[in-house]
């Protein structure tokens, strides 16, 4: 079985092969209408963090490519430890030329790649003091003349606002004949620039990039792709502008269309998980008794609270590596007990404080179930045939060896008095039979046994 995941592949041939969020329609949908536009024009993809933008504009990118277009990838976040975004930026855009139409492209690509870098190096009152009636001389302006003049001083007046709105046009200009030289004169298609990871950017770095798209790159024939959690976004925003900044109305000025990214179908996502770690090589081998119970349990307990946790699905999968450390270490002989590690590994990522309190601390199986009762569909879960039993392993668990407990004691009370209806009297004698019956054989769940797996995978994390 796997420990971690490798990075989703997405063939050429095939760009769906290990779709296993089903999203090949909204994929489809969203590159024709991409096959549409014309430039300039900026769409994004909104869509919470782990929630699969990143391989929904990899398959997406793909597809178009497949029919000739041309496109880019930019990871944002990787690039954001730098000052400025521009040189990152062009850099990647220069990847996208094709022989026979290199001439073109590159001169006029290396006129714009050379105002990006006196963009960026802040060396506009350098190019003022070399400018000459207005007009830049680009080709005798090198990168030796910028350095030089940069770490001089200067002393003449400069009026960078001229100099900038000169250097912008020229900029406009040449990336503009550089993507139109791609293809030939006849080809309008567009290029289309995908930016990804641009919520998890630091929020200086995300405004800077979203300007520099908008200020230099608005050119006919470029089409932007933003994938972004637009919530986290604005929140990064406030930071910066303020608690009073109106953010929402700020990013309207950037994005012309934007796209909330379909729900994925998270039980075909949990399957691909099951899948990819190898589950079944360890389940096969437990088919004796009641272990070969447990694989129906693990996987209708993990799909039933991770939806009502709202896990993202990179959560589930983080779920799925600490729940694959704990099947590392349980002999084939022993009880997994899986919606008691899978109701704990859950809890530890999205509850820690209740997670430690009833795992590692003096709280009982009461309070952790009001939590759970308490979160929406936890009451419905809970009345489930897998509830009960969840319930009951949670109770047991606390209980330890002792013959009674409060909880036990409860719903024994529950059971025998009338006044309660007859489902609410057969539920509590469910969960009274289920603990006292483990306690009886000699299968009760060791808490500090279970959560010792937990801890050790969380160290394989570090």
């Amino acid at each position: 079985m796997k420990y971690k995941l490798e990075p989703i592949k997405i063939p050429e041939d095939n760009p769906f092969e290990f779709d296993a969020l089903e999203r090949k329609q909204a994929v489809e949908n969203i590159s024709h209408l991409i096959e549409e536009l014309s430039g300039p024009f900026v769409l994004a993809i909104d869509s919470p963090w782990g929630t699969g933008k990143t391989t929904f504009i990899k398959m997406m990118k793909r597809c178009l490519e497949k029919k000739s277009h041309i496109c880019v990838y930019f990871n944002a976040w990787e690039t954001d430890f730098s000052s400025d975004p521009l040189i990152a930026f062009v850099g990647e855009i220069g990847n996208i030329k094709k022989e026979g139409e290199e001439t073109d492209f590159v001169t006029s690509f290396n006129k714009a790649k050379k105002i990006a870098s006196i963009l960026a190096k802040k060396a506009l009152p350098v190019v003022g003091k070399i400018a000459t009636a207005g007009t830049l001389d680009l080709d005798s302006l090198t990168e030796k003349a910028i350095s030089d003049y940069v770490s001089s001083s200067v002393s003449d007046a400069v009026d960078v606002y001229t100099v900038e709105k000169e250097l912008i046009k020229q900029f406009h200009e040449n990336i503009n004949n550089a993507v139109s030289s791609l293809g030939g004169v006849e080809d309008n298609r567009p290029v289309i620039i995908f930016v990804d990871e641009l919520d998890r950017c630091r929020p200086t770095f995300a405004i800077e990039l979203l300007e520099r798209i908008k200020h230099l790159f608005n050119v006919k024939k470029v089409i932007f792709v933003l994938s972004l959690d637009k919530q986290q976004l604005q929140i990064s925003l406030g930071f910066v502008y303020g608690r009073d900044f109106d953010s929402s109305e700020y990013l309207r000025r950037f994005i012309d269309l934007e796209f909330a990214l379909p729900g994925p179908n998270t039980e075909a996502f949990t399957n691909s998980l099951y899948s990819k770690f190898g589950f079944d090589d360890f389940f096969a081998k437990r088919m004796s008794g009641d272990l070969r119970y447990e694989k129906d349990q693990f996987l209708k307990t993990f799909n039933a609270l991770s939806d009502i946790f709202g896990l993202s699905l990179r959560s589930r999968e983080q779920c799925f590596t600490r729940i694959r450390v704990a099947m590392m270490t349980t002999p084939e002989n022993y009880f997994l007990y899986p919606q008691l590690l899978t109701t704990l590994a859950i809890l530890k990522i999205k509850a820690p404080d209740i997670y430690r309190k009833y795992a590692l601390g003096p709280g009982n199986s009461a309070d952790l179930i009001t939590y759970l009762k308490g979160i929406t569909g936890g009451k419905e879960f809970l009345d489930t045939h897998f509830g009960i039993v969840t319930e009951s392993f949670l109770i047991a668990a606390k209980a330890g060896w002792q013959g009674e407990c409060a909880e036990v004691d409860k719903y024994k009370a529950i059971a025998e008095d009338e006044s309660f209806s007859t489902m609410q009297r057969e539920r509590a004698n469910k969960i009274v039979q289920i603990v006292t019956g483990n306690q009886f054989s000699n299968n009760l769940p060791r808490l500090a046994y279970i959560v010792s797996k937990l801890e050790l995978a969380a160290q394989f994390e570090q």
